[in-house]
């Protein structure tokens, strides 16, 4: 998801890399260029393992605590066992 805008991001940051690289001293106005692409290329990242760990997914492997024990369960464990008496 949003592959495109993190690949553009991430060639704006490897052009940035070889400039500063090189020996060229940073200025302010670059910092904060460098420092607002790397915080929305982690947002698009985080955004993107967080859907993918979503707990409507078949496949997650989202964690709850049980209600009778406290532990911490898988949410399949969680929803067996939630009306079940010990």
């Amino acid at each position: 998801m949003y592959r495109g805008i993190c690949e553009a991001i991430s060639r704006e940051l490897d052009t940035m890399d070889e400039k500063y690289g090189n020996g060229a001293p940073l200025n302010g106005q670059d910092l904060e260029h460098i420092d607002k692409m790397a915080h929305a290329l982690k947002c698009l990242k985080t955004y993107e393992a967080m859907e993918g760990n979503s707990e409507y997914s078949e496949d997650s492997y989202a964690r709850g605590r049980s209600r009778t024990t406290g532990r911490y369960v898988s949410r399949d464990d969680y929803s067996r066992d939630s009306y079940r008496r010990y």
